[in-house]
């Protein structure tokens, strides 16, 4: 089965529907919308957020980099941490250390307290973010899996997204959808009927780090 359109094409389309007030059928709408994304872990079609409070947390610094994504992971709202600490349990050397710290505190995501340790301000502590990563494939669904996998790593729900039809050649993969939580979806680009064919679950494999640096890229 062949498609009249191309990948680019069916993703400008599907950007319209994500991005409109009502948002996706029984997945309904998002704060925001973002395209090919630079992740630790793969680059998605889309990525989108809703937020799950009221309140809104300050923006992560666009200059956060791997080490602001590692010590916002590690710091806890609680039981501040040491320099010694952080550099510790790091990768990174005292100096990277320290100068994203003062970055951090800069921009009230880290507070600093009297003894000069250091813990999560209050806001990013409640961050509450809902994350959704899409993959939209004409073919090749072996490359698609893949893909989706890796939005695992930060993602709370990830959907792959294929034309009317090319569900069909995803069945062989369903213990790995199943294992990863991964759903599936067809998408008619010229009709705009978007269908969940199969329902993903929470994925279990978020890593605190990834997810961070993900939020950094889209500015939340």
């Amino acid at each position: 089965m062949t498609t009249s359109y191309t990948e680019k094409e069916m993703a400008d389309s599907f950007a319209e529907i994500l991005r409109s007030p009502k948002g996706l059928p029984t997945i309904g709408s998002f704060n925001g919308v973002f395209r090919e994304v630079d992740c630790r872990q793969g680059r998605p079609d889309f990525i989108a957020v809703r937020n799950k409070a009221n309140y809104e947390p300050p923006n992560l610094p666009d200059n956060l980099g791997y080490v602001g994504s590692a010590l916002l992971a590690t710091l806890k709202p609680s039981s501040p941490r040491t320099i010694d600490y952080l550099v510790e349990h790091s990768e990174f050397s005292e100096q990277s250390v320290k100068r994203t710290l003062n970055l951090l505190v800069a921009s009230t995501h880290v507070q600093r307290n009297d003894q000069g340790n250091y813990h999560l301000s209050p806001a990013v502590a409640n961050r509450q973010v809902e994350i959704w990563a899409f993959e939209l494939k004409l073919d090749n669904p072996r490359r698609a899996v893949y893909q989706a996998q890796c939005c695992c790593a930060y993602a709370h729900h990830t959907l792959i997204v294929v034309p009317p039809g090319k569900e069909k050649g995803y069945g062989r993969f369903d213990p790995t959808l199943t294992r990863w939580g991964i759903g599936l979806a067809t998408f008619d680009p010229i009709e705009k009927e978007f269908c969940v064919t199969r329902r993903g679950t929470l994925s279990r494999t978020i890593c605190p780090q990834h997810q961070i640096y993900t939020l950094a890229q889209i500015g939340i």
